[in-house]
């Protein structure tokens, strides 16, 4: 990135990050500023392409919700409790 560049990015960035917060503050709480932080990562690494959007804040919104966003642990019930016949005892933990 040019110095230029560098200068525009720092500037939006300091504009950017409260605005970021505040959005991001309902939906992932304390991680509002996690995510502020990944989004503006993410403007800094893809300069170019963030600063021609027409609503970067709000592409950055959506780029600090994904980053955040929690992740579920997939799981399977125990064979005894749905009544599977015997299994290979090696098989549940497996698929998880």
């Amino acid at each position: 990135m040019s110095e230029r560049g560098t200068i525009e990015c720092d500037a939006f960035a300091h504009d950017a990050r409260p605005r970021l917060v505040r959005a991001l503050a309902p939906v992932r709480g304390e991680d509002a500023v996690d995510g502020a932080a990944e989004a503006l990562a993410y403007a800094w690494e893809h300069w170019e392409r963030v600063s021609s959007m027409a609503n970067p804040v709000g592409y950055l919104y959506r780029v600090g919700q994904s980053r955040t966003r929690r992740r579920r642990t997939p799981s399977l019930p125990a064979p005894e409790a749905i009544g599977l016949p015997d299994v290979e005892p090696a098989l549940i933990p497996a698929l998880l």
